[in-house]
């Protein structure tokens, strides 16, 4: 027999152990909810990342505008992320004027 094959056959017949956190499911009946001690309760929710907030009737950009992707040459790019640089505004900011002003040129005052 080979290495290999010995070694497979041993990861094979090897008991995996259960984590401590891990409840099984049966078919018949609900799940049961997993326990934690007190002490792993309380590090566990010191430990968990603090949930983003909620946009409940604030207005923001990301639930307020049309996601749109814009492909540029990279010396476009360079050149708008460099004005950005220059004038202390984000890259975001220019391109929104750019389009703000093509748009009343073009007679759509007030869109942007």
């Amino acid at each position: 027999m080979s290495k290999r094959n010995a070694a497979l056959e041993a990861l094979a017949k090897a008991p995996v152990p259960s984590p401590s956190n891990v409840v099984e499911l049966k078919a018949d009946g609900p799940a049961p909810t997993p326990t934690l001690p007190p002490a792993e309760a309380a590090s566990s929710e010191a430990a968990a990342p603090p949930s983003r907030p909620r946009a409940s009737g604030r207005k923001t950009v990301a639930n307020s505008a049309a996601r749109a992707m814009l492909y540029l040459p990279p010396k476009a790019k360079r050149k708008f992320k460099e004005i950005a640089f220059h004038e202390n505004r984000k890259e975001h900011a220019v391109y929104m004027e750019a389009l703000r002003e093509y748009l009343e040129r073009k007679g759509h005052k007030g869109l942007l």
